[in-house]
């Protein structure tokens, strides 16, 4: 096959282990809002053309051996205070570029956020 026919990703599914605990922390953390739902999963509004799902798994166990996903912001200073003072964990700096940190989810997921 020599023609690329995918046109973009659609969708990332974040596992988590309480769809209930975890969609209220992701709203009250990022103000995102409810796209759609249904028993298991719920997608939520970041930006255009970006989806970003919650699924509950149950006894999912987090990799923490790397971040799955990036959110992208201006100024990451600012964001990684506002996260702090939410009492939200977050890492040291990370070394190099783009200026970033991790955080993680009540369910253990760790996430980085990067400054573009």
């Amino acid at each position: 096959m020599s023609e690329k026919f995918i046109e973009r990703i659609d969708a990332v599914f974040l596992p988590v282990n309480d769809l209930e605990k975890s969609l209220q922390w992701y709203q009250e953390t990022f103000n995102f809002e409810i796209v759609w739902r249904n028993e298991r999963m719920v997608g939520l509004l970041i930006g255009p053309n970006v989806g970003f799902h919650l699924v509950e798994v149950a006894d999912w166990k987090p990799d923490d051996r790397y971040t799955p996903i990036n959110f992208a912001v201006t100024n990451a200073d600012d964001v990684r205070e506002i996260l702090i003072n939410q009492g939200v964990k977050v890492s040291e700096w990370r070394q190099g570029q783009p200026k970033r940190f991790d955080f993680w989810d009540l369910s253990g997921n760790a996430i980085s956020l990067i400054e573009l």
